[in-house]
């Protein structure tokens, strides 16, 4: 029978603290066994005192000989380190450690060392990190089916796991060897609740058992409105800022297009349906902004979309604005020069208060866009033309010019010198403009003509 004497008590006392200090440093509970003497022996040493954390464990190793030199230990799994290389009686014991395990898995530590007179130590010795608690299943959205819905189970572990699927509402949940749960014999339309609960296996490394919900609904054959649309992208230019944004899912319904609403102001854009990016022009530099997206169908509209990012347009150099004839009549036909635009680009050209698209014109490698506009009949007063396009930037560039339409006295053809953007009125989006005879503002709602060449 082995014995221990007083010294040696002292020391595995002292060893004892220092693996306590040890699994501290391992970041873990610990779970400590005691043995009044060493626990198991074979070939000159001893172990015994094992310390189990959650990446881990430790123990302690002497020697039924007096010293024991040259110490190594290898472990097959994970990583083994020693607190020294020689014993000897009398000496607080070596710390073996072994790190770098998962939940549950054992580790088999092979020593080798040399022994009083001469000798060889070798010998082994196995333990295991602690187990897990069961860790909740992470599950996917919910797809419609024509009586359930499927859910998947995205980390599906049948090696680590028993599964067990239920849903409310009468439902009947199954699932396969892949983790995908199917829910059946729900009315059109009908919603219930997936519970998906794993309980781990032994010998898995885990313990206990977890849970997870997610709800579904079976398809509902009438047509919905459309879905509501993520969040838009914008991106600021001059007095202008792009905005792009994803259809979202029709549910059903026929998408027929989308407006845009800028935050402050309420300014907006339209486009159809195959459009998913417009530009809104008359923006305040300096102001910043952000967007909203509705999308229209033939079953209503659908909610507004998240807001998109904040977008703050600022002022850019080497750009313009100008009409050749800066007091007309109604129905008469100007020249608009827009200076400051992408080479080849599209620029679309509006005359407000009212909205009316004038028409489009591609810049030329100059960045000069040019139109040969005839204005609507019956519009009187002051107005404003506007242009709107992708300056040489490269991002959206909005002009305006102050446009007077005056009724002919005496049969006058109206006229004047060419004037540029110098006169231009400032807009102020959603804001209200004095007008000199209409008094009405420059709120820009306009439906976008797409026309070849312009950037998307």
């Amino acid at each position: 029978m082995l014995t221990q004497s007083r010294g040696r008590g002292v020391g595995r006392r002292a060893g004892r603290l220092l693996l306590g200090g040890v699994m501290a440093l391992m970041g873990s509970a610990v779970v400590v066994t005691t043995t009044a003497s060493p626990a198991f022996a074979c070939h000159g040493l001893l172990y015994a005192n094992p310390v189990r954390g959650a990446t881990g464990f430790t123990f302690e190793v002497t020697s039924s000989f007096a010293t024991a030199s040259n110490m190594t230990a290898q472990a097959n799994n994970g990583t083994a380190s020693l607190s020294g290389t020689t014993w000897s009686t009398g000496q607080q014991p070596i710390i073996a450690t072994v790190t770098g395990l998962t939940a549950g898995q054992s580790a088999t530590v092979q020593f080798n060392a040399s022994l009083t007179g001469g000798g060889t130590a070798c010998s082994s010795y196995t333990n295991a990190a602690l187990e897990a608690a069961a860790v909740a299943p992470t599950l996917s959205t919910a797809t419609p089916t024509a009586d359930g819905f499927t859910v998947d189970v995205t980390d599906y572990d049948a090696t680590r796991y028993d599964y067990v699927v239920s849903a409310t509402n009468g439902g009947a949940a199954t699932v396969d060897s892949n983790g995908l749960v199917t829910v059946t014999g729900l009315s059109p339309g009908q919603s219930a609740v997936l519970t998906v609960q794993v309980t781990a296996k032994n010998g898995s490394g885990f313990t206990g058992t977890a849970s997870s919900t997610r709800n579904g609904a079976a398809i509902d054959p009438t047509p919905q409105p459309p879905a509501t649309p993520a969040a838009p992208t914008a991106v600021a230019g001059d007095s202008a800022v792009k905005v792009s944004w994803a259809a979202p899912a029709a549910n059903g319904s026929v998408i027929t297009g989308y407006t845009v609403t800028a935050h402050p102001g309420g300014a907006t854009c339209e486009t159809e349906a195959s459009e998913r990016m417009c530009i809104i022009g008359g923006l305040t530099n300096g102001t910043a902004y952000t967007f909203k997206v509705v999308a229209s169908s033939n079953r209503g509209d659908s909610a507004a979309s998240p807001a998109s990012n904040s977008a703050t347009p600022t002022a850019v150099n080497n750009k313009d604005l100008a009409i050749n004839k800066p007091s007309v009549e109604p129905g008469s036909t100007v020249t608009l020069t827009a200076t400051g635009y992408q080479p080849g680009s599209s620029v679309d050209f509006y005359l407000f208060s009212s909205p009316v698209y004038l028409g489009a014109a591609i810049a030329g490698n100059n960045g000069i866009a040019v139109l040969l506009a005839k204005l609507p009949p019956g519009y009187i007063g002051q107005h404003t033309a506007r242009a709107i396009g992708i300056g040489l930037n490269g991002l959206p560039l909005s002009q305006d010019i102050a446009v007077l339409i005056a009724a002919a006295a005496g049969g006058g053809g109206g006229g004047g010198l060419p004037v540029t953007g110098s006169h231009r009125l400032p807009y102020l989006a959603g804001g209200a403009v004095a007008l000199l005879a209409l008094g009405s503002g420059l709120l820009y709602t306009v439906r976008r003509r797409r026309t070849a060449g312009t950037p998307a």
